[in-house]
């Protein structure tokens, strides 16, 4: 029974139509049109099982993962065959009635077991029967150090053996799971799904947060000179109520690690990059970055790069509003908003006031004046303005102007 890991499905097909396409161009009579054939696989994704355990490279979470995959129309012990259309009448459900009428229990056919699997690769099975019932079980390993007691064989060993300790102990799945039902279907890859997903433990009520810092710098350059980032103050806010602070050295590989946050809790990061000698409340970059806490895990904070200039935010409807003005044609011809570095307004016809208006600054005291219009007229204007920071998007103030 060969096992193979997918890295995409859709690969497969692309194989076949590049093959199709370039036999087609290589011809210049007419050619026996061919057929094209997709192998006949039961397949399984992380996706459908994951639930709340996170594949992670580093820190807890899946490592790898070992599925196998189980004929729910054969059994042994008195209960199987074909199973005829359907294939329910030697189910699972047939082999308990067997039981509950005192024959032996019957045991459902295990096919090989893949190898451990990285926790972003697929599994599927080959050579499965068309029309018959399979589901997939699942054991899940929060390690890389294992291998298979014997090919095919769903029980691992750690650590793996060697010529030098040929015999290690059988190594217990961290999390299971199994994915119920699929019916393989001739020529067709099936995804195996209605999974019951991995589950951490009832007891987790906390997780870990990792914020890669190093892969944010971009041309940033670590170092104690002006202009150079010396180290990096993360700021994390869990909702909690508690204070989550950590500065770190400024290099390539940095990374700031906050453990026991509230977990199924989405938290909001603020990451600062200072200099040696800098103001701590003028950081020379800054960036945000947010992630949500899984019970018992450690995952990544999804991040923007650093940047040195800061958003500024008007919220433009609001801005009419104080001028007793709405974004509609009847009320607006456009809306323009100037900023003081640019020759001309920005201008913004209803309904696309109707969004934001963003705009990037270099740290401090930002400005921007919108001018309501309708037609010919100036209908009023106002004065937006707010403190940016590196990395960060603030919301202006606005203030109407005095009428000229």
């Amino acid at each position: 029974m060969p096992v193979q890991q997918l890295v995409s499905m859709r690969f497969l097909y692309l194989i076949a139509g590049g093959w199709l396409i370039a036999f087609a161009g290589c011809s210049s009579t007419a050619a026996t049109t061919l057929p094209v054939t997709h192998p006949t696989m039961i397949a399984v994704s992380p996706e459908a099982f994951l639930g709340d355990v996170p594949c992670a490279s580093n820190g807890a979470g899946l490592k790898r993962y070992v599925a196998t995959l189980v004929d729910l129309n054969q059994t042994f012990g008195g209960v199987g065959g074909e199973g005829g259309e359907g294939g329910d009448r030697s189910s699972e459900a047939e082999a308990g009635q067997a039981v509950s009428a005192g024959g032996a229990t019957p045991e459902l056919f295990h096919l090989p077991s893949s190898v451990p699997t990285p926790c972003l690769a697929a599994v599927g099975f080959g050579f499965v029967v068309a029309g018959r019932h399979y589901r997939v079980d699942i054991d899940g390993y929060d390690t890389d150090d294992l291998a298979p007691r014997a090919s095919g064989a769903r029980q691992m060993v750690s650590p793996a053996p060697t010529d030098a300790n040929p015999v290690t102990p059988v190594l217990a799945p961290r999390w299971t799971a199994q994915c119920k039902r699929a019916i393989a279907v001739d020529s067709t890859i099936i995804r195996a799904d209605h999974c019951v997903p991995f589950a951490a433990e009832v007891s987790a009520t906390s997780g870990d947060l990792r914020v890669p810092l190093g892969a944010l710098l971009g041309d940033l350059r670590c170092g104690d000179q002006p202009g150079e980032v010396d180290h990096l103050t993360v700021n994390v806010d869990a909702g909690d109520g508690l204070s989550h602070v950590q500065s770190v050295a400024c290099t390539k590989t940095a990374e700031a690690l906050f453990t026991g946050l509230p977990s199924r809790t989405r938290v909001s990061v603020d990451v600062t990059a200072q200099t040696a000698s800098g103001d701590s409340s003028l950081p020379l970059a800054g960036t945000t970055c947010d992630g949500y806490i899984l019970p018992d895990a450690s995952v990544s904070a999804e991040c923007s790069p650093l940047s040195q200039v800061g958003t500024l935010r008007v919220d433009v409807v609001g801005a009419l509003a104080l001028l007793s003005l709405s974004c509609q044609a009847s009320d607006v011809t456009n809306v323009q908003v100037q900023v003081p570095a640019e020759d001309a307004p920005q201008s913004f016809a209803p309904p696309a006031c109707l969004q934001p208006f963003d705009h990037g600054f270099p740290p401090g005291p930002a400005v921007v004046t919108v001018t309501a219009v309708k037609g010919s007229a100036e209908l009023g204007s106002l004065t937006c303005h707010a403190d940016v920071a590196p990395g960060k998007l603030v919301t202006a103030t606005c203030e109407p102007n005095t009428a000229k």
